[in-house]
């Protein structure tokens, strides 16, 4: 039984690598089983609870039982009684109803409860099924800001290997993705432990992103934010944290698209770590052996030290700061408790709150908030979807006949399409034509773009940065190895830049689209193609096109 304690500000508490490659892919399908079974068997036995309760207790008294909470204060009642509640606090019947709910819980997890037991506990069933019955729809874990804050956090981790490992940079922006990823996939080698890391990123950095991930399943899952410290629901609601920490794991080292195996092509070639690809030596310095860069290490430590992590951190929470900071607010002891708890605070910020906000100030998440739903602004009116069409133009080397790679200003129209993920997160595409400039002989392009817009936005205006993969397909260009021949062929494209939006009516928007699209050309060999490995010889160059759009686009 989950309950709401009353709680202080501060929250809540290779033999073959071609053979062992299976195994990260069946210990995905198990977690993924074990996963469901934990969480959708609670959830239904409860519901099965829930339905009989209400089946027995006649409708007047659960309506009774509504308006006179066992345990509630007579000015609670008043409220009710008064139309509007003019002149009472409005919070005072949600305050009875969470300490009656509280001493509900208390019973429950204790059998023996008699000698413990209070007057709210010894209330009537009718009560404790409306109340419970009430709190039903904020017992599902929220899986779509859980997903988003997922991927907020995938991102991140990403995002500095791009910035700080100059192997990652060059293989992807000069390699072919899907050919190097699904090698890579392919040669996953789990023969041994390790996978040449250093001690601090595989038994401190591993751990933090197990802790990380299991948070954000925590504070997306009211049964485990609320859930007493120390109790049975608090160690089953940990458990599956962990479960979905080695998820997350995984997909971090070997998922599709955004994972090391995609971003970096672990597992697809030798290399020599603190050297290069393999063979590589340095005189008078003893080194590794080579490897693929996978290990077991990577999926067993980072969900179960991260578990230990969260532990940590949850005994900081319940034990530390309550004799430290007492009931005291202030941003002090709040900056204190976010220190103290980094993981915690990581989740919350990729969840779009300060590092040191926790649950238990969130009135809005009591009340059913995601965290990162749609926000009904004014200006907003639930308007979700945008679609509308657009003149762009883009500066673009073309061939044609007794021309080749001639930059010329295209012209062209497009359709746009977006949909509204979170408050900050939307996803943006658009397709278009571009029909060549000058006459037929130099050919046309369609160019698809399809990613994600982060920003904000008000009643009149919004702003956002925007990433967008996609292709641009020629009607006739050249490239490696038939240089001098013309044929229809597509190229691996993406965007960066902004988006402007003024809102001219409720549901009229116009757009103003600026960035530069960068498209890949297979120039030839690759001369750093590592000597023992998988991936593709090919060698590709990315150049950046400017590229500007003004549209009209319609709400809805």
């Amino acid at each position: 039984m989950n309950c709401l304690p009353a709680r202080p500000w501060y929250g809540n508490s290779p033999s073959s690598p071609a053979h062992s490659a299976s195994l990260p892919r069946l210990c995905s399908c198990v977690l993924v089983w074990l996963t469901a079974v934990c969480m959708v068997s609670p959830a239904a036995l409860q519901a099965t609870t829930l339905s009989v309760a209400r089946l027995a207790v006649p409708e007047q008294a659960q309506a009774t039982s509504l308006r006179t909470v066992p345990g509630s204060s007579p000015t609670a009642s008043a409220t009710e009684d008064k139309p509007g509640g003019q002149g009472e606090r409005p919070e005072a019947h949600e305050d009875a109803t969470r300490l009656s709910l509280d001493s509900v819980a208390r019973t429950e997890e204790d059998p023996a409860g008699g000698e413990r037991a209070t007057a709210a506990d010894e209330s009537s069933s009718a009560g404790r099924a409306s109340i419970l019955s009430a709190t039903t729809p904020d017992e599902h874990v929220r899986w779509k800001p859980m997903l988003l804050q997922s991927l907020n956090f995938m991102l991140v981790e990403h995002g500095f290997r791009l910035a700080t490992q100059s192997s990652v940079r060059y293989n992807v922006l000069h390699k072919p993705f899907w050919h190097d990823f699904f090698v890579s996939e392919q040669h996953l080698d789990l023969s041994h432990w390790g996978d040449s890391d250093n001690v601090y990123t595989n038994y401190i950095g591993h751990p933090m992103e197990g802790a990380i991930s299991g948070d954000i399943w925590i504070q997306n899952d009211p049964s485990a934010r609320n859930a007493r410290y120390g109790s049975g629901a608090y160690w089953r609601s940990r458990l599956k944290a962990m479960a979905w920490a080695a998820l997350y794991s995984v997909q971090f080292e070997q998922g599709p698209i955004i994972s090391e195996a995609a971003i970096g092509n672990q597992g697809g070639f030798y290399y020599v770590p603190d050297c290069g690809p393999a063979p590589c030596s340095k005189p008078g310095k003893k080194l590794k052996p080579p490897t693929v860069g996978t290990g077991w290490v990577d999926f067993a430590v980072t969900p179960t030290a991260g578990l230990g992590w969260i532990l940590l951190e949850d005994l900081v929470t319940a034990k530390l700061m309550p004799r430290l900071a007492g009931d005291d607010p202030s941003l002090a002891w709040r900056f204190l408790g976010a220190v103290l708890t980094p993981s915690r605070s990581m989740a919350s910020f990729m969840a779009g709150r300060l590092p040191w906000a926790r649950n238990a100030q969130q009135a809005e998440i009591r009340a059913g908030s995601d965290g990162l739903s749609v926000p009904e602004a004014p200006g907003d009116d639930g308007l979700h979807y945008e679609a509308g069409i657009h003149y762009v133009s883009v500066s673009l080397p073309m061939d044609w006949q007794g021309c080749k790679s001639c930059r010329i200003v295209n012209s062209g129209v497009g359709a746009v399409f977006a949909y509204r993920l979170s408050r900050s997160f939307w996803f943006d595409s658009e397709v278009n034509y571009l029909p060549g400039a000058g006459g037929a002989e130099k050919g046309s392009a369609i160019e698809g773009l399809f990613g994600l817009r982060y920003g904000i936005s008000g009643p009149r205006w919004g702003a956002y940065a925007k990433v967008r993969p996609g292709f641009i397909a020629y009607d006739q260009a050249a490239s490696y190895p038939e240089e001098n021949e013309l044929r229809s062929l597509a190229r691996f494209a993406f965007d960066a830049g902004t988006v402007l939006e003024y809102h001219a009516s409720p549901r009229g928007t116009l757009r103003l689209d600026v960035g530069t699209t960068f498209v890949r050309y297979l120039q030839g060999v690759d001369p750093k193609q590592p000597p023992i490995g998988w991936i593709s010889s090919d060698y590709y160059a990315t150049q950046g096109n400017f590229q500007v759009a003004v549209g009209y686009l319609r709400r809805f």
